[in-house]
């Protein structure tokens, strides 16, 4: 694109720009899709949605569930045959959304749990009760870990209320943001708005992801994200967090 373009004036082009990071495309391992035809139709919306790369992170709770890995493998094989099939352009890598436990870093450093593309990149998921101190100390042991941590969709959480626990987060630990992209097409509540805009005029967001989990009511919307982004924050930062995910990747192996 050049220099006056816009990631979404691109998509309307028929080029794919987006990677998503953070989407459970892959059926029966936890709830997003449901069942292959599913993850089918969530593919081809991806693909139609401009997605060119996407990262498969099904959710895993490290020593409290047991993920179904046979499940996942044979499923991300036929996704993948899909993908080939269909002729969608989109590459795929595995990932997993951690909901942090005390055992995470250990098992991270294992390789049992896995991480974006492969990459040093984590993507950690809290609960939203979750203290600040506990969000704080988990980030802090994934980090001392050898791992980057990359809060998933970090607008869920109270506890980080403000723009300097951000900075701190990112000074500290290297943390990275993810934000997802249904919530830019949402209202703001009143009392969320100014840290919310404080993000993304501080530069404190690193990604824009799905969170795709089910077609239809939480389906992919990642342009409309980006496009909403050019239009409150500019078009360089659409751009900007649109490039963004190529550290993992790069990180990682393509």
């Amino acid at each position: 694109m050049g220099a006056g373009a816009s990631v979404h004036q691109a998509v309307k082009k028929g080029k794919s720009v987006y990677t998503d990071i953070h989407c459970h495309v892959i059926w029966g391992v936890d709830d997003g899709a449901e069942t292959e035809e599913e993850t089918r139709q969530m593919l081809r919306a991806a693909a139609e949605d401009g997605i060119s790369t996407l990262i498969a992170t099904p959710h895993v709770t490290p020593g409290v569930y047991r993920f179904p890995e046979d499940v996942f493998q044979e499923h991300y094989a036929a996704a993948e045959d899909y993908i080939r099939q269909e002729g969608l352009g989109i590459t795929m890598h595995q990932g997993a959304e951690i909901l942090y436990t005390d055992i995470t870093p250990r098992l991270l450093q294992e390789g049992k749990v896995r991480t974006l593309a492969g990459s040093r990149y984590a993507l950690i998921e809290f609960s939203p009760t979750d203290s600040w101190d506990h969000i704080s100390g988990a980030l802090q042991k994934v980090f001392r870990a050898g791992f980057i941590p990359v809060i998933a969709h970090m607008e869920r959480y109270p506890a980080v209320k403000g723009l300097d626990q951000v900075r701190e987060l990112k000074r500290k630990y290297q943390a990275l943001v993810q934000i997802n992209a249904r919530t830019l097409t949402r209202k703001i509540p009143l009392l969320r708005r100014r840290f919310f805009d404080g993000l993304f005029t501080g530069e404190l967001v690193d990604f824009i992801a799905t969170d795709t989990h089910a077609m239809p009511g939480r389906e992919t919307c990642m342009r409309e994200g980006m496009t909403a982004i050019g239009k409150k924050y500019g078009e360089e930062t659409a751009r900007r967090l649109a490039a963004r995910p190529e550290i993992i990747l790069d990180n990682g192996g393509r």
